[in-house]
């Protein structure tokens, strides 16, 4: 039977440098109840807060867990990471524009183990590392195929110009070759640069993200 507990994740608590902490207890389940009473009288509380704002990007943990797919079973080292944990570190970026920053992730004292953590810095470096090659690679990909149909189009211009028009006049059929060739290289001089100049910009802040996320330094804090 699934476990619907695991399956509603509780969303990770995100803190930029310099931007204001806002704590919704109703919204934020996902932080243990001893933080979500955002009392400056709990020094656990003002604790936290500190912590949180020692690194450019923050996320609070409740365990390891939490940066992890629930449905993957395998190893801290294989595993698939968590949308949430994505969705919620791509959100705190966004306000870095320094393309460097720290990633600093927040975990329990009592929940601690350096072997673990090892683990997953590799595993958080690799996921990274091979989206944005991947991500690279796809922009690239577009950008050739782009070039490659500007090219083709002026191609077919070019040859129409030299083996058609001086002889459409007398022929019909290059006449009416003419009335396909001529449209049908515009409309692919104009594809390719479209793919050139905006197409590939759908990928751009996947690409910055990672692009990020490759050079950022992961480190885990306790609370």
């Amino acid at each position: 039977m699934v476990d619907l507990k695991k399956i509603f994740k509780k969303p990770l608590e995100v803190s930029l440098k310099n931007n204001p902490i806002i704590e919704n207890p109703k919204k934020n389940n996902f932080i243990s109840s001893e933080f979500n009473k955002p009392s400056k009288a709990n020094p656990k509380w003002v604790e936290k807060q500190k912590l949180l704002q020692l690194s450019e990007i923050s996320l609070v943990l409740d365990e390891y867990d939490d940066i992890f797919s629930d449905f993957d079973p395998r190893t801290f080292d294989k595993r698939a990471l968590s949308d949430d944990f994505l969705v919620e570190l791509k959100r705190a970026s966004r306000g870095n524009k320094k393309g460097l920053f720290e990633l600093n992730l927040l975990i329990p004292l009592e929940q601690r183990k350096e072997e673990t953590e090892i683990k997953i810095k590799k595993r958080l470096r690799e996921h990274f590392k091979r989206h944005h090659e991947e991500i690279r690679k796809e922009v690239d990909k577009i950008k050739l195929t782009g070039i490659l149909m500007v090219l083709f189009g002026l191609l077919l211009s070019i040859l129409s110009v030299i083996f058609v028009v001086p002889f459409e006049e007398q022929n019909i059929f290059l006449q009416v070759l003419m009335v396909l060739i001529e449209p049908a290289a515009w409309f692919t001089i104009w594809e390719g640069a479209n793919k050139i100049i905006e197409t590939w910009k759908i990928l751009a802040p996947d690409l910055e993200f990672y692009k990020k996320m490759t050079k950022c330094e992961i480190n885990f804090t306790p609370y």
